[in-house]
């Protein structure tokens, strides 16, 4: 593949460097004459920066795209150190590159996509999805949409589940790695603000059971990361979920992969059921979507899982109630949606474990002391 210069702005998005991009991989041989920009995805607090680019070319290109998303670093230094700090511009770039289209499930076609970790530049061009209907974690999700992702999360899994392929994608990080468990430090940073900006949240019992996590947050990390494992989208939830495939392929098309790890795959149901579902939904369907989900993965192919595992398994619950902590101790207070969603997240969570008795793992494990940050 000929080199293509990585661009450190949208603005170096240009048609020439289009051109290179989408020539190197073969999608056009003629030229594109115009790019235009539209930028998306602003103050959802994601980490990279996203336009909308339509295209036009010299001559007709048929596996040309007509629009594609770009997508950059962030150009706000604070989440550009921490996502580069922990891995999730790279994972993402060699996840579109290395796995992308045989993941086991639908995921956004990519084009073009480069690195360079020593300069923090990253890009990928991937297929706009622009015209599939996209979830609403704030709204939430109904039973027939969580039966239908719980049904493609068992796809997933039982493709890598305990593979030698999965073993071998030494840059997708187990959920205890180091760089992982410093999220435990950003809990212990939140925790307060948390507890002081949304008290009316917590009962007395679960600021209790809240401040009970931290000291074993990466105990319980360790657990999950234990056999059997297998590849989890990570941050499973209804944001990251579009209905539909561009080529009606699939009914979900799953995309943001930049915090995908190696964990039990209940994780990725802990996570999206405890927050992405109102605790009306969640609690009526809970027992069968899980069923659901451990037969999905027994009819293709995973053995020795049984629904009991599946379902003690799910008591990642607790230690899910670690993003809507982060979420709610660090959110800019004036940004509407985001608030809306955090507190979305943190009574779904909340009601979650406390359905579930999820803070009963806690007993499982002994206190541990916090990581020590790098440089400390």
């Amino acid at each position: 593949m000929t080199r293509v210069a990585i661009p450190a702005t949208m603005a170096d998005i240009t048609p020439e460097w289009l051109t290179a991009a989408l020539r190197a991989n073969g999608h056009i041989t003629s030229t594109v004459t115009s790019a235009e920009k539209v930028t998306i995805g602003q103050g959802v607090g994601i980490l990279g920066e996203l336009a909308r680019v339509t295209l036009t070319y010299s001559a007709p290109e048929p596996k040309g795209p007509k629009t594609l998303i770009a997508k950059i670093p962030t150009a706000d230094p604070g989440g550009r150190g921490i996502a580069q700090m922990l891995g999730f511009y790279e994972k993402e770039v060699r996840f579109y590159t290395e796995v992308g289209d045989t993941i086991g499930v639908r995921t956004a076609h990519n084009y073009f996509a480069a690195g360079d970790p020593a300069n923090v530049r990253y890009v990928i061009l991937m297929e706009d999805l622009g015209g599939l209907a996209l979830g609403d974690q704030v709204a939430g999700a109904s039973v027939d949409e969580c039966r239908l992702l719980v049904a493609e999360i068992a796809r997933l899994h039982a493709r890598w589940w305990t593979t030698p392929a999965l073993d071998a994608l030494d840059w997708l990080p187990a959920v205890n790695s180091p760089i992982i468990k410093f999220s435990a430090l950003a809990y212990a940073q939140a925790l307060g603000p948390c507890l002081e900006n949304f008290s009316s949240h917590f009962s007395p019992a679960q600021a209790e059971i809240a401040q009970a996590l931290l000291p074993r947050l990466n105990p319980i990390q360790d657990e999950f990361a234990k056999a059997p494992y297998t590849l989890c989208h990570g941050d499973l939830r209804l944001d990251n979920v579009f209905w539909g495939s561009p080529d009606n392929s699939s009914p979900v098309t799953l995309v943001d992969w930049q915090i995908a790890l190696k964990a039990r795959g209940p994780y990725d149901i802990a996570y999206f059921m405890s927050q992405s579902v109102e605790p009306a939904v969640r609690a009526a369907n809970e027992e069968s979507l899980v069923r659901d989900y451990q037969r999905g993965l027994a009819e293709l192919g995973v053995k020795d899982y049984s629904f009991d595992q599946a379902w003690d398994d799910r008591a990642a619950t607790m230690s899910c109630l670690i993003y809507p902590v982060v979420a709610c101790g660090s959110i800019d207070l004036a940004n509407e949606r985001g608030t809306s969603l955090a507190t979305k997240m943190l009574g779904r969570s909340l009601s979650a474990i406390n359905d579930l008795k999820a803070h009963e793992i806690l007993d499982r494990f002994e206190p541990a002391p916090l990581p020590v940050p790098p440089g400390a």
